[in-house]
């Protein structure tokens, strides 16, 4: 990592070696936010803490290789590895609304800019973008079932939009200025669309390439790793259709499922990380 992160690591020693990341980032609201990332042959575990609540971590992820399993420990709670319960739900969203959890997506940015490295290349790195995004779809504001995770805290959330006119074919365009599109924040200009210029370039030595259609943009880009069809390619390194987003996509087409609110594919599952 490039900067020592003093909670952490006086819990639990500087994380690691060559995949191990610990850093501190103040969020735009004031608050210090100190992580550690670590990846393993065997596990990878996400920590975040505050420098003002010292050990042990306020959350603590861990991804077992072998089994799959991840399992999420808030501080007070027992440790999270299934949806069975509403009082799962209901610890989660408490989570998603501590400043840690409101401050997930910008994080999520923060580390990738800082340190470079996808959700695919690193399981720790895929943890703190999968809650990152599900920390998005808690706070959306609820105009549609797409990616919008029921709460009764509803949160107003701007999407910065792209200027596309000269990059994408004329009816896609329409589309991404379309009134259900513009105010999900438009359409990213990164994106991967049907006779645009991007290339999926995730997995494309295995000839797996899925640029999106025009029916499939006005659905809402469905299967895009970021809300509606702004991108966030921190996650799977370009803006393309991927399964594992399709997946959870899908889940939140009842926001109100236990599967939704808690994160089915995105902050757990029996299959284990989300796969780009």
């Amino acid at each position: 990592g490039t900067e020592g992160s003093s909670g952490i690591n006086a819990e639990y020693g500087v994380l690691g070696e060559d995949q191990s990341y610990n850093g501190s980032y103040r969020t735009s609201e004031g608050y210090e936010i100190e992580y550690g990332i670590l990846n393993t042959d065997t596990y990878s575990l996400l920590l975040l803490t505050r420098p003002d609540e010292p050990a042990p971590p306020l959350l603590s992820v861990r991804h077992s290789k072998g089994d799959g399993k991840i399992t999420l420990h808030l501080s007070g709670y027992e440790p999270i590895t299934s949806a069975d319960t509403e009082e799962e739900a209901r610890m989660t969203a408490e989570f998603m609304t501590t400043n840690i959890g409101k401050s997930l997506p910008e994080l999520s940015s923060h580390v990738f800019e800082e340190h470079g490295v996808y959700g695919y290349e690193n399981d720790g790195m895929m943890l703190l973008h999968q809650l990152a995004m599900f920390s998005h779809n808690f706070h959306a504001e609820k105009r549609r079932k797409k990616r919008n995770v029921y709460t009764n805290d509803v949160v107003d959330v701007e999407e910065r939009g792209n200027n596309i006119e000269d990059i994408f074919p004329a009816e896609i365009v329409e589309i991404c200025e379309g009134e259900l599109l513009s105010q999900h924040g438009g359409c990213s200009s990164n994106l991967a669309v049907v006779g645009g210029p991007n290339e999926c370039e995730f997995r494309k030595d295995e000839g797996f390439i899925h640029q999106f259609e025009a029916d499939e943009v006005a659905k809402g880009c469905y299967g895009l790793c970021g809300p509606w069809c702004t991108c966030w390619h921190q996650i799977c390194g370009d803006c393309c259709w991927h399964p594992g987003c399709d997946q959870h996509d899908h889940y939140c087409d009842d926001p109100k499922s236990k599967e939704c609110r808690l994160g089915k594919g995105v902050v757990y599952g029996t299959k284990g990380l989300h796969k780009c």
